[in-house]
């Protein structure tokens, strides 16, 4: 498993949510939006549920700065329906039983226990509007991640070009 890093091209591949609608990723950069990926281990636990309500609660923030935002866990899309109803998540879930999306973003848990137990380690990656990976956090802190990625837009949008 390689991990992404910043500059890296980012793998775009057209991916079903948790509802079963296509989420093409690579049609929205070409669209000019950034794309946020928060991996995170299994739904309805203490802080996957406190990361998820953080992300629904800003949604509408991510999306005025040009960013679309995506919760991805190994948990089967019946269960990612139920953690979006039962927090009414604004944002799209995308069911990963596979693996295939962490494995090709270098997210960290399918080795190891959480390989026996089908758990991502929690990384979030921003993926700019060129497609390539912009930031890669690590073993991010639930209750703060997305008030720092959306921080880090916030500096990117007003920063010169």
């Amino acid at each position: 498993m390689a991990r992404l890093k910043p500059g890296d091209p980012a793998p775009l591949p057209s991916v079903q949510d948790a509802h079963g609608q296509t989420v093409d990723l690579a049609e929205l950069v070409r669209q000019g939006r950034y794309i946020v990926l928060w991996f995170y281990p299994k739904a309805h636990s203490p802080g996957c549920t406190a990361q998820g309500k953080r992300y629904a609660e800003l949604q509408e923030e991510f999306r005025r700065l040009g960013a679309e935002v995506f919760g991805v866990s190994a948990d089967p899309a019946a269960e990612q329906c139920r953690f979006i109803e039962r927090l009414a998540l604004q944002g799209r879930m995308i069911p990963d039983r596979s693996g295939a999306l962490g494995r090709a973003f270098g997210v960290g848990g399918f080795l190891g226990v959480g390989a026996l137990l089908g758990l991502y380690s929690r990384d979030t990656i921003l993926i700019n509007p060129e497609g390539k990976v912009e930031r890669v956090w690590r073993n991010v802190n639930p209750f703060r991640d997305a008030e720092e990625v959306l921080a880090y837009l916030r500096a990117r949008r007003q920063a010169p070009t």
